[in-house]
Parts: C-alpha cells; structure tokens; sequence
C-alpha cells in the first residue's frame, strides 16, 4: 500500500492553505510589538502561545526569568544566542507576554508548566528598548526609554536630555521604586551604529552605551528581584563596518561580566518549532513514524550510494521529528541559507516555508515528504525568497536552467522524467544547495540522492539525469563530483555562443571532409555531390553516387535526379545502369548531424583560442568533449545518409537502412552489405540463372563477358559484383552439366573447368552433349575424322609428317594479317570466330583497331572523352592515333 501524501495527513493554518498570509506574520519585531503595530499573531496572548512551540532551551529560559522575578533565584543577566542568529527576538517576545500578560494566559496549559516552579507570581512591569525602533537624535535614550516604562522617567529626564548615562544610584533608585521588573533589551548593537553615522567621529552615544549598559548589568545583579534579558548578533552583518565591529566587541566584553548565554532552540527541536508554527493540525503520529521507517529502508537498500547518516538507525527519528519535512530540506536552510545574516534564520525558514507549504498544498503534489528537490522555483513568491540573499541575477539563472532547461529534458524524454519531474528536481536541489553565507557550497550525488528519491522514484535514475543536466544547463558546474550554480556561464554556454559564430559553409566543408574519409574505402568509385548525371562516367564499374544534403529522400527534385542519372550518361543513354547506385540523407538524421558537426567546429575553435581563459576543470572537460564528439561524428554521417537507391522495373528502388550498428565505420562497406542483402547486387549466381538470365532462346552460346554485360545493362536484373562471380558459376556449370564451356577450342562438359576466362563461351547443354556425343578423340581435333580410319572404322592413311594429308605436303603461312570492315553489332563475333582460333594456334595475336565514325551534329565531349578513351583506357589499349575533324 502506497504511502499517504503528506497532505493527506497534517492541516496548514488557515492563512497558509489559503496563501494569505503576509510576510509581517514571520517577521517577529519586539518593537511592533511594544507599539501594537505588529501582526495579531504576536500582539495577542493567547494567540501567540497557540502558535509557539516551546523549546526547551525557551522553557529554561522562561523558568530562570519567573524564578528570579519571584524569589531572587536564578541568572540575573541573560544574553540569548543561537547558531547563526535567529530564534532570539521570538524569546523576548514570549518572555514579555508571559510577565506583562501573565493574568490574561495563566489558564494556558503551557504557561500552568512554566509558572510551576514560581508560585504566586501574577506579573511584574516591563520595559523594553529596541535597537531597530529607536531614534538615537531626537528619540529617547536606552535608559530614557527604559526609565519611561517602568513610570519613573524623572529621576534620570536631566541624564536623557543631555544624553548621558546615568550612575548606578539612579538605575537602583529606579528599580527600588519598581520593585520587580524584566528589563528586555533587542538590537542594542543596531542603535549604536545609526549613532554614529550621525556623530561621525566623536561616538558620543556608543561611548555612553556602553557605560550604562555595564551600570545596569551590574546594578540588575545587585538586586533581588530584577531580569535583564539582552540579545547580541553571533556575527557582524554584511552592512556593517569595522567600527561596528570594535562596538560589538565592546558589548559583549561588558556584557559578559554579570552574563549567562541561553541558547532558546537546539538540535532538532527547530522541526517543532517550524511544525507548530506552519500546521494546525500535526496528523496521526503512527503515519509519521510509518513514514520514517520506510525513508530509512530506502536509504539502507541503497547502501553506499547515499550518505552513511542517513542509513544510521537515528536518522529515522529526524524524519519522524521533521515531519511532514524532509529534514534534508530544514537542515540545507538552515546550515546553508541561514550563514546568510539577511536570511534571519528562523523567521527566514518560516517565511519560506509558508510559501513551499502552501503552494503544493493548492497542487496537491504527491510525495510523503516535502523534500527540497519539490520546491516550485517558478513561484515568484518562493524565488524572491532566495534570489534577494544572493543577487537578482540568478533570476537567469533560475529561468535558464532551473524552470527551463531542466523542464524541457524531462517534457523531451518523459516516463518517469516527466512523471516525477527528475531533472526539474535535481535542478532545484543542486540550486538549493549552491549557496551559503560560508565556504560550503554544492552538493555530492549521494546527497542528491537524499533529495530526490521518494516512493515510485527509481533509484538508477539519478545518475542519468545528473549526466543530462551537466550536458546540457548553462551555469550548472561539476567540480570534483560536486555540483552547483553559479552566475558565470559553464562550458556548455561558451560553446553554444561560439556555435553561433559557425556559418553553414563551415559545416558543409566539414561534412564533406568526413564523408570522404568514410568513403575513401571500398567495392565502389565513389562521386560526392555531383550535381549533374554527365558527372558519372557509364562503364562496368560498381558506382556509388553520394548525393548533396540538399537532396533529401523523398524530395521530388531527388528523385528526378536519380532518375536521371540511371537514365542517361550527359546526352546520352546510360548502358551500365545496374552498376550505379544512390546514395540519399535522411531528413532527420541530417537536422541532428548538423548539430553535431557545428558542435564539433565549436570545441574544435574554443580549444584553439588562447584568448579564453577556462578553469582546469572545464579546460579538461572541453578536452574531453572534443574527443568524443571526434569518436561520434563519423557514426552520425554513415547514420544520416541512410537511403540507398538503384534501377529497377519501375524506376528507381529506395530502401531504408536504419540505424548502423554499433562501431560502423565505413559507409560504403555498409551499403555494400546492404545491397547484397537486398539483391540488387550479387556476390554468387547459380549456373541456372546464366541461362535464364543471359541467354535468349535463339542462342545456342555466348561469351562469358556478354552475359555480365547483360547484367549490368538490364533493367531489373541483379547486379554482379564482378566477372569473377560469372566465371565460378560458369565452372560449376560446366563440372554438373548444366552447360557447355567453350574455351579455345575445347568443350567442357560435365568434367572440371579450371581456368575459364571472360571470352570463353557458354554453351547450351543440348549442343554440348551433342558435340561431346559425336566426337571421342582427342579435344584438339574435335570435328575431324578421328585417327587411324574412317568415321565408319575404315583405315585411311595417317597424315605425312610434315601434317599434308595423304603425304601432300601443305604449304602453312607463319603470319596473317587481316583487314576487313565489320558491322558493329557483328564485333563479338569476330572475336569467337576469328580472334580465338589464332590465339589458340599460336601466341598472342595484335589487334590493332581502325575506327572511322561521323555524325551530321557532331560528337560532344561525354562521349568521346568519358565513354571511347575512358573504355580504350580500361581495355589497356595504346592509342597510336587520334585525329578530330
């Protein structure tokens, strides 16, 4: 069963769930207070102790002030101090309302235990100065003040007037004519550094402060039944000066002659203090205790991965203490936000947390606990809080990365992201972390882990997300593994400004240089970009056309050009259009790598300016995303050209290869295996497919290079990867029979072929069984009468030795040459016919070829240059002559 929202257990007041508080009801001043001025939650009685949760230091407090104003027992001179500030001014206000109002709330339960120890008590005068309140020109002095309140003002006007500090005999003639009396004394310090702003270089009024400050210290302590209750900052504030602090010193030199120093809250007492003040209604202690223990399993589940404290049996009782909090949350506002002296630590936490309370109470924000990674950064309320201690800057900050970036991770991945608002989350405690009035600032993973994880959060996600944020947040800083914001900008801003600098033609460049790299390699030749067909040459070789970016698949000015391109060689028809293929990017694919390759530009020009300076840190870590986006370049260009496209029946085929695998490194290598996988290119054949596929049913033999031509030519038909893929099938066909192979001018059939070559014939299976049928004899005399007798076994006589039949001695030329004017579609022919016979009958035989052509509109330059020289060139040919006209 799922855990109650914290929401569904404990009531805020009224005013916090209706978010109509003011800030005033936070801001305790004993001077508001004295005047009437202050909120009804502090001017009223009653109403304040319902809202007060006594501590026990404040209890102690109390007790010593009602004992010593009762039976002369007890510390005369209290100074009230806490860690850091805060929490003093509320103690003065409850010792003022517990003795000026004591007969108005001694029916108080609260007030029955503190008065216990002090019977009889029914109230005695009290009289207050604050600092913060009085005027040091023309207001009355601490003692005017205080002697005012007490009733007996005239025996110290004349001291007041002249603004010089009474001796001892005036303050105890006072307290003789008072009887008991609580003397409250706040923001003493403040008083003097307004006076001497005003004196300049006399300090007339600090001087005569502190005299009457060590008069009535010592005089309260003389007396029998007299408090003095005074407070002290633990520290100088930000708009204080050197002078200031000499003053402050002075005071508690003097002061801490006749002191004692209380401390009204300690340790964990504060969640109380912060649960009274914010909840009318704390809920069902088993819930919190419930609570505790399940954060506890989760903190010991994960072991090592979150800090040992919170995996310490104690550390469920904080919870349990804490509750409807995270004491996660208390402990960074108050250790972190509250070193800052404006933070006013206790009234801070309260303001702050009203604001936090409220806002996901109207939400209804599901979570156990509020926990600081749940704070709402957008809530201008809440951001004013923060952004006032540390600068109106981190407003940007804050709207960049915070409420911005971070929002859009979580909207862009979604699941749980999105759900539990991770990055949001994460954002928000690291930016809660960041800050503090001392050295300590960041935040570890472990800790983050702390302030995110709750029921449904899955712990493996913290991780990634932290990952997702330092990639991409502009004034997020990773420093050893600990994590802040800070309002300088982090490399991934320096980058983004100088991907702004990078023009198109810079990526154009870059992508073209590690295409040809990824290309460089391979079964192809390879044309990058060409933007005209008559740029691809029409031969026999496997093609691989790389078309421009701008071409993308799918675009009907793409398919125009790879139409045409199949199509025709310039002015001309292509014959070899099975052997090119297209090659197109991917819309998609492309919009991504161009991100990729300005990235790469970008780090790849930062690390050559010396004119920025980086910290080490972010020094190494461009290093490092310069290496890997180096690494990841070459798999995004092979990814984004994806389409492959060849001739087919109807056109041009498209195919989608999808993502490259894992390690790809070549882009031909993977669109050649593509292609033999969609069988538009063959690696093998069977001999079957030579006959269906390269011969016609008129044709009783053909050359081996004839038929691959076909099937380079062909529309539809399969591409083969070379001669050699025709010349293994043409053996295998020939060893079972299922064709002849004619080479020279022997016939193999069914008998192993070694050594075909591409001018061997293949010969259907019909007439090579006839032919082998009708001779026996040895193959270099097939067709002639075999040896030794007549085709029906009569003896005829043998040849001479010098070869002439019948002893005739015949007369054999030892050269021929040979001149003769040939149709152009009879050419194979003469090589079968003619060239082979002379070849077989002796060496090598000379081909030199006399061309003579003319056309009435001429010969353009593709065709001469690209098609006649480039095919005399591959054939090897010299030329000897080559004349134009």
């Amino acid at each position: 069963m799922p855990l109650p929202a914290w929401w569904q257990v404990v009531t805020p007041h009224k005013d916090i769930k209706e978010k109509s508080f003011t800030e005033a009801v936070f801001a305790a001043d004993l001077g508001d207070v004295l005047n009437g001025t202050a909120p009804e939650e502090y001017c009223d009685p009653r109403l304040f102790f319902a809202k007060t949760y006594l501590t026990a230091g404040l209890k102690n407090l109390a007790r010593n002030v009602l004992e010593r104003l009762t039976s002369g027992r007890g510390d005369p001179v209290i100074q009230l101090q806490t860690p850091f500030g805060g929490g003093k001014t509320h103690s003065l206000i409850t010792l003022y309302h517990l003795v000026k109002s004591f007969s108005e709330i001694d029916h108080l339960e609260q007030v029955k235990e503190l008065a216990s120890g002090a019977a009889g008590f029914a109230g005695v005068r009290v009289a207050a100065f604050v600092g913060t309140s009085a005027d040091p020109v023309k207001g009355r002095t601490p003692w005017g003040e205080i002697a005012y309140q007490l009733g007996f003002y005239e025996v110290v006007r004349d001291h007041d007037v002249r603004r010089v500090a009474p001796g001892k005999e005036r303050i105890k003639e006072i307290f003789q004519k008072s009887g008991p009396a609580l003397i409250l004394i706040d923001e003493l310090l403040e008083y003097i550094v307004k006076a001497n702003r005003v004196e300049k270089v006399e300090r007339i009024t600090q001087g005569q402060t502190l005299a009457f400050l060590q008069e009535l210290s010592e005089s309260v302590a003389a007396s029998e039944k007299t408090a003095l209750v005074l407070t002290l900052p633990a520290s100088i504030l930000e708009h204080y000066d050197e002078e200031a602090e000499k003053a402050l010193a002075q005071l508690q030199k003097v002061s801490g002659r006749v002191e004692s120093i209380y401390v009204p809250v300690e340790g964990m007492e504060v969640y109380e203090v912060i649960r009274k003040r914010l909840f009318e209604d704390p809920g069902d202690q088993k819930v919190h205790r419930l609570v505790a223990e399940e954060y506890l399993k989760l903190y010991q589940g994960l072991g090592t991965e979150v800090p040992g404290e919170v995996r310490e049996t104690a550390f469920r009782e904080k919870v349990e203490r804490a509750y409807p909090f995270h004491p996660e949350f208390i402990d960074v506002l108050y250790e972190r936000w509250g070193s800052y002296p404006t933070f006013q630590r206790t009234r801070g936490v309260l303001r702050l947390l009203a604001q936090v309370v409220g806002e996901l109470y109207e939400r209804k924000v599901v979570s156990p606990l509020i926990q600081s990674s749940l704070v709402n950064l957008s809530s201008l309320p809440i951001r004013r809080e923060f952004v006032k201690h540390i600068g109106n800057e981190y407003d940007s900050v804050i709207n960049s990365d915070v409420t911005g970036k971070a929002v859009r991770i979580d909207q862009e991945i979604g699941s749980e992201y999105e759900k539990y608002g991770i990055a949001r989350g994460l954002a928000t405690a690291v930016f809660l972390y960041s800050f503090s009035g001392a050295q300590r600032r960041g935040v570890t993973l472990p800790w983050l882990r702390v302030a995110l994880l709750r029921e449904g959060v899955p712990p493996t996600i913290v991780g990634d997300a932290v990952n997702k944020l330092e990639e991409s947040l502009w004034f997020f800083h990773a420093e050893k593994h600990v994590y802040s914001f800070k309002n300088q900008p982090n490399l991934n801003k320096v980058i983004t400004d100088r991907e702004e600098t990078i023009e198109e033609g810079q990526i154009r460049e870059a992508f073209a240089e590690n295409l040809a790299k990824l290309t460089k390699e391979g079964p192809f030749e390879v044309y990058l970009w060409p933007r005209e067909a008559s740029g691809v040459p029409d031969n026999r070789r496997l093609k691989l056309v790389v078309f421009d970016p701008d071409l993308k698949e799918g675009a009907p000015e793409t398919k125009a050009f790879a139409k045409e391109l199949l199509e025709k060689a310039g002015a001309t028809f292509r014959i070899y259009r099975n052997v090119v293929f297209a090659l197109a990017v991917d819309q998609d694919a492309y919009a991504g790598l161009k991100g990729k390759l300005r990235r790469h530009l970008a780090l790849k020009d930062i690390a050559k300016d010396a004119s920025l300076v980086l910290a080490p840190a972010s020094r190494e870590e461009l290093q490092t995303k310069l290496k890997q986006a180096e690494k990841d370049i070459p798999f995004q260009v092979i990814n984004a050209y994806r389409h492959v496209g060849w001739s087919g029946n109807g056109g041009v085929a498209w195919r989608d290869m999808g993502l490259p695998p894992a390690g790809e490194g070549s882009l031909t290598g993977r669109v050649f295996r593509c292609l033999k996988d969609e069988k538009p290119i063959l690696s093998s054949i069977t001999p079957k497919l030579i006959l269906e596929k390269g011969m016609g049913q008129d044709e009783e033999e053909k050359s081996i290079r004839e038929i691959y031509d076909i099937f380079l030519k062909t529309p539809g038909f399969p591409c083969l990867e070379s001669e050699d893929v025709l010349l293994k099938a043409a053996r295998e066909g020939a060893e079972k029979g299922v064709f002849g192979v004619r080479t020279g001018d022997r016939l193999f059939f069914r008998e192993p072929l070694l050594d075909p070559d591409p001018e061997s014939l293949v010969v259907r299976p019909e007439k090579a069984a006839e032919e082998k049928k009708s001779f026996s004899g040895r193959p270099e005399e097939r067709g002639k009468t075999p040896p030794g007798g007549t085709e029906k076994g009569e003896e005829k006589p043998g040849p001479e030795p010098d070869g002439s039949p019948g002893g005739e001695k015949e007369k054999r030329p030892r050269k021929v040459a040979i001149k003769a004017s040939v149709p152009w579609d009879k050419l194979s022919s003469i090589v079968t016919g003619v060239i082979r016979p002379l070849k077989t009958s002796g060496a090598e035989p000379e081909i030199t070829i006399e061309i003579k052509a003319e056309a009435t509109g001429g010969f353009d330059r593709t065709t001469l240059d690209s098609k006649v020289k480039e095919t005399l060139t591959q054939l090897g040919a010299k030329v000897m002559q080559w004349e134009e006209e």
